[in-house]
């Protein structure tokens, strides 16, 4: 429908669906009636946001064909604005696309079936279950103020009007929006886009962003170079600690804040690349927390990259973190982790896990573990954190003593931090930042930092355990050794099939008769000259009879060869001993293999207390002999006139597997990787002894303002 505008005269259109055109020439807002536009009044010039977008531009989404009818742009509670970009399809449907720092929102307005839950319930981070929309996590619940507009409007606003509403995030990217405008709140459902997705066509040329703009402090005259002009709203002065405005790229000052000394290590404008993205530096701050009366300072960096994305480098006691926001819904609060509870149950008893499964299932802030993008996030400390100093430009107008609260749950080398923020007047913001651990010289290196950076002190919540990465190579490790030892066993079972050689059960008294009877005839002989060996040469003495016991058994084949031989002495002295000297004798070349081996058994009662030591089996194990016919010289002995024992046998035996060796192989497999673990574990009892939350998940301190470092 054509017409004219109330106050110029110059044409206006108002296309189907359309409730208020502005007019080009003189910005009169103007309602449609069924007679003559309604004036409105005067919207205010848009601010040049250098936007990609523009009113006339035309595009395509899910095969329609749409038209950027007209823009809104809204002023937040914490300073800057937003774009809200109003899409006229071809088949009379409207399309929301509100443009917030450099991201992108596609919106449609859908029904309701169950009703929108009232304002002042909603509350950031929370948990909201919108029926057959499924359920919803509160990223913002705020007011949004009417600043200006150009092109058609499917609605009508009010000039510096208020406007409520809750923004809502989904999981996979999936965004919403409660509208608390008019009397019934409007839902409007989509997801984050990328703007080439809209394949847009006849965009106005945007003028040129402005890459650095040369300014002076108005409080002192130093120079002010602004990095990011079209998104800052707050500069704080390096050179007198001036605050100031920086709407619409125009600074003006505020106050003059009294900072503490900080110690910061990247420079305002320093360039780097840190994870491959080229930033820049153009804010710093430190930020603190207090537990029970202690301070705890960290140093944060303001980086912006070159597509005008940001994010931040956190450093605390020497330890570095970069940090990315990520969607509220992204992170999945509230739910079972069944893994979570079993480790619990084993360290802290069934009641335990109960207190915890009852917090889990209860979810929003008192989770003790989140989840994000499969993995487990395990609640480590709460904290109230101020901001106590403030040098460069900030996105936001940032105050001095700003506080915030933050809850982190970590699962290293990565963090998850929910921060939650007040509005001034009213509503609430909540941010998720994933943090990625970051090695000082990583740091160094990517900003081609001089100084040396301090080493880091203490263990970080989200540090990585150096020990876990040495045991997964030990475990690999271990688990081939493992493999080849089992492996070389069953082949030395398979091949070292054990056989007896000899065995032969001695009787003391007949072996010692027997000797007794053939030193007697030695003597005898020796006596009578009968059968004895020719007489010494004159002064030459005889040689003496041979005392010893010596036992003397065989011949016996070998037959094996190249395997060990066992040599098992067994009787049954009782509080006594049995020692054997032994020699193994080779018939065809001599070759001896000596050995001793010993039986022996003592007990007793001592202070009303048996006690008893020895083994009546014994056996020592000698190397391979080569095949063929030997001889066993046995040499018993014991301690006393009489032997201990009646009887005692010997045993021979080749091819014995020597578990003793297989054992030491297998505790020089294990013990090393055992060591790493042991190492391993006291690196996560030390993380978390210094966590607000011990195993069963509940907090060690009930007050607000305790917390741990950030």
């Amino acid at each position: 429908m054509a017409s004219s505008c109330p106050s110029c005269g110059a044409p206006l259109s108002f296309r189907p669906g359309t409730m208020v055109a502005v007019c080009g020439s003189c910005k009169t807002l103007s309602a449609r009636t069924d007679r003559d536009p309604e004036k409105i009044g005067i919207a205010a010039d848009l601010v040049d946001t250098h936007s990609p977008v523009s009113v006339q531009a035309t595009g395509i989404h899910a095969g329609r064909d749409f038209t950027v009818a007209g823009r809104v742009q809204m002023v937040h509670p914490l300073g800057g604005l937003w774009n809200e970009w109003y899409l006229a399809f071809d088949d009379g449907r409207w399309g929301w696309l509100a443009e917030a720092q450099g991201r992108f929102y596609l919106t449609f307005q859908h029904d309701l079936s169950s009703g929108a839950p009232p304002f002042e319930a909603l509350g950031a981070g929370a948990v909201v279950n919108l029926g057959d929309q499924g359920q919803w996590v509160v990223a913002e619940a705020s007011q949004g103020t009417f600043h200006g507009a150009e092109g058609e409007l499917p609605w009508r606003p009010e000039l510096g009007a208020s406007y409520r509403f809750a923004d809502l995030s989904g999981a996979h990217g999936a965004f919403a929006t409660l509208d608390y405008g008019d009397a019934v709140p409007a839902f409007y459902l989509g997801r984050e886009i990328n703007l080439d997705e809209l394949r847009l066509k006849n965009v106005r040329q945007a003028s040129p962003k402005v890459k650095v703009l040369g300014l002076n402090c108005p409080n002192c005259g130093a120079p002010l170079p602004l990095r990011a002009p079209d998104a800052t709203l707050r500069v704080v002065c390096t050179s007198c600690g001036g605050m100031l405005d920086a709407e619409g790229g125009k600074l003006r000052y505020l106050k003059s804040l009294k900072q503490p000394q900080v110690k910061f290590h990247i420079e305002l404008g320093a360039e780097g690349v840190i994870r491959t993205v080229p930033m820049v530096c153009i804010g710093r701050m430190q930020r603190s927390c207090k537990v029970e009366g202690v301070v705890y300072p960290w140093r944060e960096y303001l980086l912006m990259d070159r597509k005008g994305g940001f994010r931040w480098l956190v450093e605390s006691d020497g330890h570095w973190n970069l940090a990315e926001t990520v969607p509220a819904g992204e992170v999945e609060t509230g739910s079972v982790n069944v893994a979570a509870l079993r480790m619990i149950e084993r360290s802290a008893g069934p009641e335990a896990a109960a207190r915890m499964r009852e917090a889990m299932e209860a979810g929003g802030a008192h989770s003790p573990f989140v989840r994000f993008k499969g993995g487990s996030y395990r609640r480590f400390q709460d904290v109230e954190a101020r901001v106590d100093a403030v040098f460069g430009e900030f996105t936001w107008k940032v105050q001095q003593g700003e506080k915030a609260q933050v809850t982190e749950f970590v699962q290293p080398p990565y963090s998850l931090a929910r921060e939650t923020q007040f509005h001034p007047g009213a509503g609430q913001e909540v941010n998720w930042s994933l943090s990625t651990y970051l090695e000082p010289a990583e740091v160094a290196s990517g900003f081609n930092l001089k100084e040396t950076l301090p080493a880091p002190s203490g263990i970080c919540p989200n540090m990585p355990n150096p020990h876990k990465r040495a045991l997964s190579q030990m475990a690999t490790w271990m688990a081939l050794a493992l493999g080849v030892l089992l492996a070389v066993v069953m082949v030395l079972s398979f091949t070292h099939r054990e056989r007896l050689v000899f065995s032969r059960t001695y009787n003391l008294a007949e072996e010692l008769a027997a000797l007794k009877a053939q030193r007697a005839a030695a003597r005898t002989a020796a006596a009578t000259g009968f059968g004895a060996e020719p007489a010494p040469a004159p002064g030459v003495p005889a040689p003496p009879v041979e005392s010893e016991t010596v036992i003397f058994a065989g011949p016996f084949e070998i037959a094996d060869r190249g395997k060990n031989l066992a040599v098992t002495l067994s009787s049954g002295v009782d509080n006594g001993w049995l020692g054997v000297e032994g020699a193994l004798v080779s018939e065809q070349t001599g070759a001896v293999e000596l050995f001793e081996i010993q039986s022996s058994y003592y007990h007793g009662v001592d202070d009303g207390e048996s006690w008893s030591e020895g083994a009546r089996k014994d056996t020592v194990y000698l190397s391979s002999m080569p095949p063929g016919s030997y001889m066993l010289r046995l040499s018993p002995a014991w301690e006393g006139a009489a032997p201990p024992v009646r009887e005692f046998t010997v045993e021979l035996r080749s091819g014995v597997m020597r578990w003793l060796y297989v054992w030491l192989a297998f505790f020089g497999i294990v013990i090393p990787p055992l060591l790493k673990l042991f190492q391993s574990m006291s690196f996560e009892g030390r993380r978390w002894a210094e966590s607000m939350y011990s195993g069963t998940g509940e907090s060690s301190d009930s007050d607000s303002d305790s917390g741990g470092d950030d």
